[in-house]
């Protein structure tokens, strides 16, 4: 998965419910008996007739039903592999089940596929949410293997996925469990435990089961390849955080020292410690992306004189092989693993009058076009909105030109060493050298502490003198007075686009203009006294400024070949909403499912994420059917983990209201653009419920199905 293929994280998450165990057996799959399985063994026909193949099987009774939907493996004691998964409680969605792994070489793209309205939306994070989260725990997946053992012998064995950043959440009752539920739907008479990961090999020896070694093989290649990229070693528990903060990306070669369950993180190619099942997603993964892809007995270890180090690494038929490499053959082995380039809309460095969002011209494509090159995509489609929408629906703003940004580049310096020693170089003198140091592009822990650096220095610039009077003029009368918090949101030509959307990229920030006309810089806030400190216009436009340069921001746009010279940001101010009921984030197609004409609706109680929760919270998933630009039906299909049973997060007047809302401007909402074949454009929206209860929009964009 490239970092925006899902487009937008709009995580959801399914009602809690405690692991359903009971001795050796699962609750979800019967104890022995079909009368007890709580789903019909009928969804694997149903999903064959639905999809036009075999999708799964819910038993293997022979060598033909095996053969039929295992795949070979190139593994020295591994014969084929297939993917099976289980209820993990009551009221699980799915009966269980073997998949078709010629057809389906990921668990989340058969269910997104094979089952599309039982998990409506499913994104890779909401699937490993239903394996891992304890309090939405609704699956257990893993791989089943035949294996080829040292006396001739072939045997069955299984593995249980587990998360490897919180090692020992499995049990030997669960282990017990699934081997009890996969031996009574197996043709073959035995059936061993196989550890995925090194806790795992230590205690499930204790479970009473037979288990089947992996660590008797000391290397094996996933993808056969050789990649380039500096050497980065993690312990596999700290690797969320390492992707959290960016510290890893396209030009990196990953070294871990245990197989994770997935990395959805682009790197030049992987090395882990432990084995990999054929059909874990890390290894699909790679071989789609053509990087090379390995284990190595002890990898991290024996691979810590290369740490930090630019290398050319082979994953080889019978042996890892690395060397050191030069900048212009790894550049070259990059620009391969990009997709084609994303360009931009370039930037209007001239235009400077501050436009509320009615004044700003939409009115012809050369318009909207010169819209995004003078205030952004993210002013621009807001601006579109209120222009086309009840201005109730709408709140009031207006754009700081990206005009502004160039200048305060221009006209703010820090000392900085760009080669020749520590000297006073303007922030545009900075970037321009840094995006063109072959260490900056490289090496990604370095630009990513340059990046932190220049963005705190940001902080410490002063706003053009023009541009504070006139704000000073404007914001009272656009927002009402001096007083009055505004939300002042990134607006820059590099998101909010079809091909790039940088969802979560950039940073929002709220200021008070009567905290910059006071007389002094102690707190509390003017326009809000429970903010102890001063939040003045000056400070929200440097922090929306400098969030350009955000480390995620800067890789993401480099994956996906963006010119970073041409990379500007404009800044939107409006109405800072307050006690919101609620929020949502509303597509007017299904995002992922193929065929699903419902709107999907995600609400979360209050300012609670949608997107990205902490564990544990889950927002609401409502699903809308509509005919001729009115909702004939709402599915309730997720109630929120913040609401007590038989509330809803988002009324069913507004749910109408939102679904022809949303109707009607799929009808005159102007892309600009052709879908290309096989593709299709919806529209990704944000909005929240007042305090009054009335709906107000957030902000639009294009999403590319």
């Amino acid at each position: 998965m490239t970092p925006s293929s899902w487009g937008r994280d709009f995580a959801l998450r399914w009602t809690a419910f405690a692991l359903c165990l009971t001795g050796n057996a699962l609750l979800g799959c019967g104890t022995g008996t079909d009368a007890d399985v709580a789903t019909p063994e009928t969804q694997c026909s149903e999903a064959s007739a639905r999809t036009g193949s075999l999708a799964c099987l819910h038993r293997l009774t022979s060598e033909a039903d095996w053969q039929s939907l295992s795949v070979e493996s190139d593994a020295v004691d591994q014969v084929r592999s297939a993917k099976y998964m289980l209820p993990a409680r009551k009221g699980a969605r799915l009966a269980p089940l073997f998949v078709d792994s010629r057809v389906y070489d990921l668990h989340y793209v058969f269910m997104a596929k094979a089952f599309p309205e039982l998990f409506p939306g499913l994104t890779p994070q909401k699937y490993l949410e239903l394996l891992f989260d304890p309090a939405q725990r609704e699956l257990y997946v893993g791989e089943l293997t035949e294996y080829r053992l040292t006396a001739g012998e072939h045997r069955f064995g299984f593995t249980l996925a587990e998360d490897p950043g919180s090692p020992g959440t499995s049990s030997c009752t669960e282990v017990r469990a699934v081997h009890a539920e996969l031996a009574r739907r197996l043709y073959a008479p035995t059936l061993a435990v196989v550890p995925e990961s090194e806790a795992q090999g230590d205690w499930l020896p204790s479970c009473g089961l037979e288990v089947i070694d992996p660590r008797t093989v000391k290397y094996e290649a996933y993808h056969r390849a050789a990649g380039f990229g500096t050497v980065r070693r993690y312990k596999t528990s700290d690797l969320p955080a390492a992707i959290e903060r960016a510290d890893l990306g396209f030009q990196d070669i990953l070294v871990l020292d245990q197989a994770p369950s997935d990395i959805a993180t682009i790197v030049s190619g992987s090395i882990t410690g432990t084995r990999q099942g054929p059909l874990s997603h890390l290894a699909v993964r790679s071989a789609s992306r053509g990087t090379p892809n390995c284990y190595l007995d002890g990898a991290y270890d024996f691979l810590k004189d290369w740490e930090g180090k630019l290398v050319r690494v082979e994953c080889g038929a019978i042996a890892l092989a690395i060397r050191e490499a030069a900048l212009d053959e790894a550049t070259a082995f990059w620009a391969g693993l990009k997709p084609e380039p994303v360009s931009l809309a370039q930037p209007d460095g001239d235009f400077s009058e501050l436009l509320e969002l009615e004044a700003l011209d939409l009115s012809t494509v050369a318009a909207r076009e010169l819209a995004e090159r003078r205030v952004g995509s993210k002013g621009k489609n807001l601006a579109w909105l209120r222009q086309n929408l009840d201005l109730q629906l709408t709140p009031k703003g207006m754009l700081v030109p990206v005009s502004y940004y160039l200048s305060f580049l221009n006209k703010n310096s820090w000392q900085v060493d760009l080669g020749t020693g520590t000297a006073l170089h303007t922030f545009a003198e900075t970037l321009d050298a840094w995006l063109d140091d072959p260490a900056f592009i490289a090496d990604t822990r370095q630009r990513n502490a340059q990046l932190l650096a220049l963005a705190a220095a940001f902080k410490t610039g002063t706003c053009d003198s023009a541009l504070m009077a006139e704000l000073a003029q404007r914001i009272p009368k656009v927002f009402g007075a001096a007083t009055e918090t505004v939300r002042f949101r990134s607006s820059s030509n590099a998101e909010d686009g079809a091909y790039f959307n940088g969802a979560g990229l950039y940073d929002s920030f709220s200021g008070c203009l009567a905290d910059d006309l006071d007389a002094d810089e102690a707190g509390p806030s003017q326009c809000d006294s429970k903010q102890k400190v001063e939040r003045g216009v000056c400070d929200a436009l440097k922090q929306v400024w400098a969030s350009l340069w955000n480390p995620r921001a800067y890789i993401e746009r480099a994956y996906f070949g963006i010119d970073q010279q041409q990379v500007v940001m404009g800044v939107l101010l409006n109405e800072r909403s307050q006690a919101e009921l609620s929020n949502l984030v509303a597509f007017n197609g299904n995002p992922v499912s193929a065929g699903d004409a419902r709107y999907v609706i995600n609400a979360q109680k209050g300012e609670l994420p949608v997107v990205s929760p902490v564990s544990g919270v889950w927002p609401e998933e409502d699903l809308l059917t509509l005919q001729d630009g009115a909702v004939t039906l709402v599915e309730r299909h997720t109630a929120s983990s913040e609401v007590k049973t038989g509330e809803v997060v988002v009324s069913d007047d507004n749910l109408r209201l939102l679904g022809a809302t949303l109707a009607k401007l799929s009808t005159i909402y102007p892309f600009d653009l052709t879908a290309p074949e096989g593709r299709e454009l919806l529209l990704d929206s944000e909005w929240k419920v007042m305090p009054d209860g009335s709906l107000r929009v957030k902000q639009i964009r294009p999403f590319l199905k």
